[in-house]
Parts: C-alpha cells; structure tokens; sequence
C-alpha cells in the first residue's frame, strides 16, 4: 500500500512541476520537450540498429532528426494552415448566420469567435496560450490527485 502511496505522490508531484513548468515557461517548455522528443528517437533508433531491427531504427532516426530539425518549421505550417480553415469555417457559419431572419446572439457569437480563433492559431501566439492553459490544468489535477495521496 505504502508503494502505491509513493508512487501517487512522485506523480502529482511530477505533474504540479511539469504543469508549473508549461504555464510559466510555455515557449522554453515546448522546445524542450520537441527537443527531448527528438533525441529520444534518434537513440530509440541506433539502439534499434543495434539490436539489428535495421527498419525501425532507420525509421526512428529519422523521425527523431526530422524534429530536430524541422520541429518548429512543420507545427508553424500546420497551425497557419489549420487557423486558416477555422477562420474560413467560421466565416462561413457567420455568413449562414447573417442569412437567418430570426438570428440571436448566439448564431452570431460563435462564428465570430471560430474567425477569432482561427486567426489566433494561424498568426497568432495561440499555441502558447493553449500550453498555458494546458499547464494550469495539468498543475491543478497534480495538485488535486496530491491532495488525494496524503489523505490516504
């Protein structure tokens, strides 16, 4: 029991600080886990040659050298190009919102919100905001699931 006890204390405790970490330092904590992703592969990968699992260590060196390298390039791309097809979604129900007689607040407020949001990721800092949040969430549920170790 005292094993389980531990190990649910190292793991609110892992995530209070990891949590704190992304909602303190959320552009330093990003590199670093794409960093730490990538080097993780790449040793995945030669000990894969090692042990003569010659396709998936190739495989995996290149996966871990292509977020070395292209890390930050590839999620740029992909946030502007799935900003813009939320902007362009919402300005579509906005535009089908605006075609109502009897529209509310609400049949104009989340269009506008989705344009908003999708302009935020693809030139904005929304992915920032999103691993602060993040960050929060995951030192909140530490928090709660260390409360809950101590009470036992």
């Amino acid at each position: 029991m005292a094993k389980k006890t531990n190990s649910e204390l190292f793991s609110a405790l892992l995530y209070i600080v990891v949590g704190v970490l992304l909602a303190v330092f959320p552009g330093k904590a990003l590199a670093w886990a794409m960093t730490v992703a990538g080097v993780v592969f790449v040793v995945s990968g030669v000990l894969d040659i090692i042990k003569s699992n010659v396709k998936s260590g190739v495989i995996s060196l290149i996966i871990g050298a292509a977020i070395l390298v292209l890390g930050w390039t590839v999620t740029g791309i992909v946030l502007l190009v799935l900003g813009i097809l939320i902007a362009v979604k919402g300005a579509i129900a906005l535009l089908d919102a605006l075609k109502k007689s009897n529209k509310g607040l609400m049949d104009l407020l989340f269009p506008i919100l989705t344009i908003v949001v999708g302009i935020l990721l693809a030139f904005g800092n929304a992915l920032e905001i999103m691993v602060i949040i993040g960050g929060i969430l995951l030192a909140v549920n530490g928090v709660v699931g260390l409360v809950g170790a101590l009470k036992k």
